[in-house]
This record gives structure tokens, sequence and C-alpha cells, in this order.
């Protein structure tokens, strides 16, 4: 499971609008703050993204909460994101360069070039379609895990996952 942190800002029936921060993995790299990355984060500044999650905990706004989304989930997610672009691209411009070596071999590379965008163009609005559509599904949405903190107006309940083995003190 991908796990992250993030705050409560709405709870819509079964749905919550959790804000997370979004924040590069410069702290952790070799080469921190001389990067393209890292150079691109402080002069746009940190974006916030909103999701949607099932709240299945009962989390409350205001309160910082895990949420989690299953690894497999991700990586179909990303397979199709990067892979069906790439290789509507690709194909694309290998069906125009054969179809210009018949019709016009002056003008392969150009009419390649074009029917390689298009390719790339047709996909993208396929996967624009494909997100929306999956919006609704279960399995691409993510879930709140458990409770951080206790936000303003929430009950005092700590979920037993937010316990780590050095909040178990031995009586």
């Amino acid at each position: 499971m991908i796990e992250e942190t993030g705050q409560v800002i709405s709870v819509q029936g079964e749905l919550a609008e959790v804000e997370r921060q979004s924040r590069s993995g410069c702290g952790s790299c070799a080469v921190k703050g001389t990067c393209g990355t890292s150079l691109l984060a402080r002069y746009l500044g940190p974006k916030r993204l909103l999701l949607r999650a099932h709240n299945t905990i009962g989390a409350r706004p205001g309160e910082h909460v895990v949420i989690g989304l299953p690894e497999g989930t991700l990586l179909e997610a990303s397979v199709l994101a990067y892979l069906v672009p790439l290789v509507a691209m690709i194909g694309g411009a290998v069906a125009g360069a054969f179809v210009a070596e018949r019709l016009a071999p002056a003008y392969t590379q150009v009419l390649s070039a074009v029917t390689g965008l298009g390719g790339l163009a047709g996909a993208l609005a396929w996967l624009v379609g494909f997100i929306r559509a999956k919006s609704l599904d279960e399995r691409y949405r993510p879930r709140i895990l458990r409770r951080l903190s206790i936000g303003p107006g929430a009950s005092p309940r700590v979920s037993p996952r937010s316990l780590s083995a050095t909040d178990e003190r031995a009586p």
C-alpha cells in the first residue's frame, strides 16, 4: 500500500476531501538542491493537491490522516499514463512513414512527425476519457487508513493502526 499524509478539508458522506502538500524528493536525494526538479520546486513553490478519499474511519475536517492506495492500482495507472501515449506516438509515426513512402516519398519525415503527433494527441484524448471514467471506480480511489492527529471538534478517538511499537509502553 502506498501511503501519504494529508489534512481533511471537508467531508461529504462517505468521501472526504484531503489536502496534501506536494513535495519533491530532494531531502533524500544525493544531489539535493542542484537538480532541475529542485529548481522548479523552488521557483514554482509548493502545490496543493486535493484528493477525494473514502472516509472509512469517520475522519473530520481538520484532522491529519494517512491515505493509501494499493501498489497494483498505482502501477496500472502509471503504465496507462506513460505507455499508451508513447506507443500511440511511435505507432502513428511508423504508420505515417509507411504511408508516405508509398504516396509521397519526399514528405516521409514530415508526414511521420505529423501522424506521430496525431497518435499522441489521440492517446491523450483517450487517457482523459479513461481518467474520467475511472474516477468513479472504487479501485482507483484512495482510502483514509488512520488518523495522525485530532482536529477541532473531533472526538478523541485513536485508530489502533495509528499506534506504533514505540507508543506501546509496558506497565
